[in-house]
């Protein structure tokens, strides 16, 4: 299988970071850090070279990774050969062994937690909405027109939201051949994350909470949840997470770290726009650090501002490189730099406005009883605001017809699901250090306090700048990745946590529930819960069975699909059987299944199919078509329709087919 080409220059690269790295402890996971952040830009920047001459196949991805193995090997043999031999194993060795006694116990209940992750990953196909409606649909036109251009489709947003993530998914679909590891890229995410973020803690705090915070990670609800689907929070919690890292890490002096700050803040940029939200507040930090630590060195204010600007703006302009051609693509197709799709950005703006935001947010993670009354009479009371104000709610969404109560919690879905433990633990971990920070004037913690700053503003432009969503909570993950080292510290220093062992009761509740969140994603678990009596109505019939009981074809419907699999399959048997057809013509809303359509049609048709969008009537229906309408001899639509049509009828005949 070609995708061992991909692993094969991942490992090399690791080893010649790994190699090249002189720090005493934290290396191996640094060096993981450098090498998946090597490995998507040289994903991002080949994707782009290969689209712009229509050379995105199976052929010229292979040849690519090929070519890097080659490079690094002989990078490996020309400058590290005695290495390799001496010290590779003996370092991987010793830095194990520094794990003592407690660790090695966090590890292992983070270990099982992400076993059961990859284990899920591997079995289960992408089958949330997201995934069938435009994650993995684009990838497929992608391949079909091996460029990443532009085409005419009735659902927008996959041309238009940002493509990071699934580049990466596209990579490992050409190579592998199919979906297998499609949901293994939010799971490297998932992984690397935890990893990131001990880095962080230990940069900061100290060697045992480091350990403590990889726990805390690993057991974030709506991490678990989606450390299995295609979806792209954990991949943007990722690459914020490595640029924190190595923003902290900088006060070393090393300048190749400007290069992995710049790299992981433009990654996280090209794969979601909530890392502009998210990173600004992190840049500023960057900024403020070099003025101290400039003007610590030389006593000058002018030269200290100089230096914090010129870094400033080298990681700042430098992360609008990776996502600068998708928002090209952007404006060249609507004359807006992040596309047509603008229903997510707040229409007002105030005080009162804000607060609304505010605390609707909050109680997307407070799902106890009477918190959405309170919510709702702090609105007619104080704010005297519209709580469902159209303008500040998405889609005019109503926030008192949402579910928000404890039975959400054994509801485990990568859109809903809440992290109180987590939340609860972050604000009163901000809040303590933030008090030992002022009151003590303890300079120690001054970074502790300054991500703290950091993640509560993110939390607040967050509230200002976007609408409230009842999924909101998995946009705001790359926050609970952020606020853990801030909840190690807590739970390590805390003389009344540690004195009545409160940190230990939490962190082995966390440790239970998250296990049983890893074994029972809704879509795709192994153990399945018996929620269809109870669940939500806006979860309804999404609870799957077994995935241990169901066969991978089975999958794609078995969570919120089984009213249009029966649909699918008759439909692509007519188109593919009876009608003898392989340009298809498909016909959808704007946010309906697609791409289990695709994997009917490859399966049926050995891959020996074309499909397109047609009937287009929003702002993409002027680009390209992917091939003339004179070669279409069938629709065939996202609800199991079909319509066989003659090669000679016009676009205007088929669009009056509908």
């Amino acid at each position: 299988m070609a995708i061992v080409l991909l692993i094969t220059a991942f490992v090399s690269a690791f080893v010649i970071f790994f190699l090249s790295n002189t720090d005493k402890e934290g290396k191996f996971r640094a060096s993981i850090l450098k090498a998946l952040i090597l490995q998507s830009c040289l994903i991002a920047v080949s994707i782009e070279v290969l689209s712009s001459i229509s050379a995105l196949d199976f052929a010229h991805i292979a040849l690519f990774w090929f070519l890097i193995s080659i490079v690094n090997l002989v990078v490996l043999w020309l400058r590290y050969r005695s290495l390799i031999n001496r010290d590779l194993v003996k370092s991987i060795v010793a830095e194990f062994k520094l794990l003592k006694q407690f660790s090695r116990r966090y590890i292992a209940i983070v270990t099982t937690i992400v076993v059961i992750s990859l284990v899920i990953c591997l079995i289960a196909p992408p089958n949330n909405f997201d995934s069938m409606t435009y994650h993995m649909s684009r990838v497929m036109h992608w391949i079909q027109n091996r460029s990443v251009e532009y085409y005419p489709t009735h659902i927008t947003r996959q041309i238009y939201m940002p493509p990071g993530a699934s580049y990466i998914v596209a990579h490992f679909q050409i190579l592998a051949g199919g979906d297998l590891f499609a949901t293994s890229v939010q799971w490297l995410a998932f992984v690397g994350s935890i990893l990131g973020v001990s880095l962080i803690t230990k940069e900061l705090i100290g060697d045992r909470a480091q350990w403590v915070s990889m726990l805390i990670c690993a057991t974030i609800p709506m991490a678990i949840a989606q450390s299995t689907t295609t979806q792209t929070d954990l991949v943007t919690s990722f690459w914020l997470v490595c640029f924190t890292y190595f923003l902290f890490k900088f006060q070393q002096h090393d300048r190749s770290d400007l290069f992995w700050m710049a790299a992981s803040l433009g990654l996280a940029i090209a794969t979601k726009p909530t890392a502009v939200v998210f990173g600004f507040p992190l840049l500023v930090v960057f900024a403020f650090l070099i003025v101290g630590d400039s003007l610590q060195r030389t006593q000058n204010l002018s030269l200290s501002l100089s230096n914090s600007f010129k870094y400033f703006s080298l990681v700042g302009l430098g992360s609008l490189i990776l996502p600068m051609p998708s928002w090209m693509r952007n404006f060249r197709a609507v004359g807006d730099f992040f596309g047509a799709d603008q229903t997510t950005r707040s229409q007002i703006y105030g005080l009162s406005e804000f607060l609304s935001n505010f605390f609707k947010n909050l109680a997307l993670n407070v799902p106890i009883p009477g918190f959405t009354q309170l919510v709702v009479g702090i609105h007619e009371h104080l704010l005297r605001a519209n709580i469902n104000e159209p303008r500040l709610n998405f889609a005019a969404i109503p926030f008192d017809t949402v579910m928000m109560s404890p039975i959400t919690l054994l509801i485990p879905s990568e859109d809903n699901i809440a992290n109180p433990l987590h939340f609860i633990l972050g604000i009163l971990a901000c809040l303590n250090v933030l008090y030992v920070f002022f009151r003590r004037n303890d300079g120690k913690h001054l970074k502790v306090c300054l991500l703290s700053i950091a993640t509560f503003s993110g939390f607040l432009l967050f509230c200002y700048l976007l609408k409230w969503q009842p999924w909101g909570n998995r946009l705001m993950l790359p926050l609970f990745f952020l606020q853990a080292p801030i909840v190690a510290h807590y739970l390590t220093t805390s003389s009344i946590l540690q004195k009545f062992r409160v940190s230990q009761v939490v962190l082995s509740f966390a440790s239970i529930v998250a296990v049983f969140y890893a074994l029972t994603p809704i879509r795709h678990p192994l153990i399945a819960l018996p929620t269809q009596q109870w669940s939500p109505t806006y979860l309804g019939g999404h609870q799957s069975a077994s995935i241990l009981l169901l066969k991978r074809d089975d999958i794609y419907y078995s969570g919120s699909g089984k009213a249009v699999k029966s649909l699918h399959h008759n439909a692509v048997d007519t188109v593919v059987g009876q009608y003898q057809c392989r340009r298809i013509g498909f016909f959808s809303g704007q946010d309906e299944w697609e791409y289990p359509i695709w994997v009917l049609l490859n399966k049926k048709t050995s891959n020996d199919f074309r499909l397109k969008h047609i009937a287009v009537q929003n702002e993409s229906k002027n680009l390209k078509s992917e091939f003339p309408d004179s070669e279409m001899c069938a629709i065939l639509t996202s609800q199991g329709k079909t319509l066989q049509v003659k090669p000679e009828q016009t676009s205007s005949e088929n669009q009056s087919s509908r």
